[in-house]
């Protein structure tokens, strides 16, 4: 029998355990049946060899800043000037480029990571991405549990490490050797623990699922509710307005037992466009979908 998972919103669990039931999955499914173990390796991969390009841009750094000072040296005490002054230029010119270089992401992108079609994963990645977000925003509150079991909640400067280079790695690796490849300082040395307080993946909330929702006054009152958070944003809601207006549309009692083909033919003549209708029909349109992660899901009726 699986261990459940508290079901009070105010327990905390592992940061992992939360991650799977952020996913609405049962409790005690191994990360592996989320994110495969090919794609958490090829993560791990990435951090590890970033961590040692840091190293390098660092050292670089270093000797730069230690050749600027020699060069302005030899341009000031020695004849002829040129060759301090070259030195001077040149270890300034390595210094910015590895300054540079050093601003650069080595994690993954999705569509790295996925290399053949995989919605699940897809979903299950862009869901991470909202986790580490509401740990780092404090949203979901997260502590860390030291050895000797003191319990020290997460401060603002070490939660921002969820949104550095290989942040990911604080929710999905156990070995925290990895969780020193993220750049960003402090980080968090323990355990994790999080609460979630009910929320979950706003993936699971689209125009699709909207759409399909069977019973006729929970949709009215999922409608409601997201026009109300939508006149709060103002004008920063126009694109997510529009896609509920044509939402409600598809969804005329006229239209009982139509197919969407036709639904949209009748759409059309009212001049909304086929490729708008389509995204949303597929759960696909970027400004509902976009919308949806500044929301308080876990208040979704």
């Amino acid at each position: 029998m699986q261990e459940q998972l508290p079901l009070s919103p105010a327990e905390f669990v592992k940061i992992r355990d939360g991650f799977i039931a952020f996913l609405k999955q049962p409790a005690g499914t191994p990360i592996e049946l989320i994110i495969p173990k090919d794609v958490l390796d090829a993560m791990a991969l990435a951090a590890r060899r970033g961590r040692r390009r840091q190293q390098v841009l660092d050292v670089l750094r270093g000797i730069s800043i230690v050749a600027v000072a020699v060069g302005a040296a030899l341009a000031v005490f020695r004849e002829p000037m040129a060759v301090g002054v070259a030195v001077l230029l040149a270890s300034g010119v390595t210094f910015v480029w590895a300054h540079n270089k050093s601003k650069i992401r080595f994690e993954p992108e999705i569509d790295e990571l996925v290399t053949e079609p995989n919605v699940v994963l897809q979903r299950n990645l862009r869901a991470l991405e909202d986790y580490k977000h509401l740990i780092a925003n404090g949203d979901i509150i997260c502590d860390e549990r030291l050895p000797d079991g003191t319990v020290k909640p997460l401060s603002q400067k070490a939660r921002a490490a969820f949104l550095a280079d290989h942040g990911s790695l604080f929710v999905l690796s156990r070995d925290q050797s990895l969780w020193q490849c993220t750049p960003h300082r402090p980080i968090p040395m323990s355990a994790l623990w999080v609460r979630l307080g009910g929320r979950v993946a706003p993936v699971f909330v689209t125009s699709r699922t909207l759409l399909e929702t069977p019973d006729r006054e929970l949709f009215d009152k999922r409608i409601n509710w997201l026009l109300s958070h939508a006149d709060k944003a103002g004008s920063k809601a126009k694109g997510f307005r529009e896609a509920i207006q044509i939402i409600v549309a598809l969804r005329r009692p006229e239209f009982e037992g139509k197919t969407f083909e036709q639904k949209k033919e009748k759409l059309r003549d009212e001049g909304t466009a086929d490729s708008r209708m389509e995204k949303i029909h597929a759960g696909i349109y970027p400004p509902f979908n976009g919308f949806l992660r500044n929301l308080p899901m876990h208040e979704f009726p």
